[in-house]
C-alpha cells in the first residue's frame, strides 16, 4: 500500500542517512579543510627544498626560520606536520560524502583544538608571530567548536533510540 500522507501529496520523510547527510553537506567542512589544502603541500616542498619562504618574516621571527633550516631533525618534524595536516584536511572533504563518519569528524575536531591551544603557545613563546599565533589559532579553534557543534546537532536530530 502506500502511504496515506502520500496519496493526500504530501513528500516522504527523509531516511536517517538523507538527514545527516542534508546537515553535513554545508560549507563548514570545506572551508575549515582550505587553508590546509593549501599550506600544507606548499610548505612540504619548501621543508624538501630546504628553502626560506619568501614571505617567512610575516609569519615567524628570523631565528625560527634559521633554527629549522639549520637542524633536519626539526625539519622532519614540521614535514610530519604539514604531511598529517594534509591528511585531516582531505578526511574533512571526506566527511562531507560520508556524514556518518562522526568519529572522524570528532578527531578532526580536536586535532584543530590542539592546533589551536599549540599555535598559540608558540606565539606567546616567540616562535611565531600574531598572523599564526592568533589569528590562525582563532580560525582553527572556531572551527573545531562548529565541528563539534555540528556533530552535536546531527546527534540530536535523529530519535532518541539511534543516538
Amino acid at each position: 500500500g502506500v502511504c496515506p500522507f502520500r496519496r493526500l501529496g504530501f513528500a516522504p520523510l527523509p531516511t536517517l542517512h538523507e538527514t545527516a547527510r542534508m546537515a553535513l553537506q554545508s560549507p563548514l567542512y570545506t572551508l575549515a579543510a582550505l587553508p590546509w589544502l593549501v599550506l600544507s603541500p606548499l610548505n612540504v616542498i619548501k621543508l624538501l627544498l630546504n628553502t626560506v619562504s619568501p614571505t617567512a618574516h610575516l609569519w615567524v621571527p628570523k631565528e625560527t626560520e634559521q633554527c629549522q633550516a639549520g637542524c633536519g631533525i626539526a625539519r622532519m618534524w614540521a614535514t610530519l606536520f604539514w604531511s598529517q595536516q594534509f591528511c585531516w584536511a582531505c578526511a574533512l572533504l571526506y566527511t562531507r560524502h560520508a556524514p556518518h563518519q562522526e568519529g572522524l569528524i570528532l578527531f578532526g575536531a580536536v586535532t584543530k583544538l590542539m592546533v589551536a591551544c599549540l599555535l598559540l603557545n608558540g606565539y606567546m613563546s616567540g616562535v611565531v608571530h600574531w598572523p599564526i599565533g592568533q589569528a590562525a589559532a582563532a580560525w582553527e579553534g572556531v572551527f573545531a567548536l562548529l565541528m563539534l557543534l555540528d556533530v552535536r546537532s546531527a546527534q540530536m536530530r535523529r530519535p532518541r533510540k539511534e543516538r
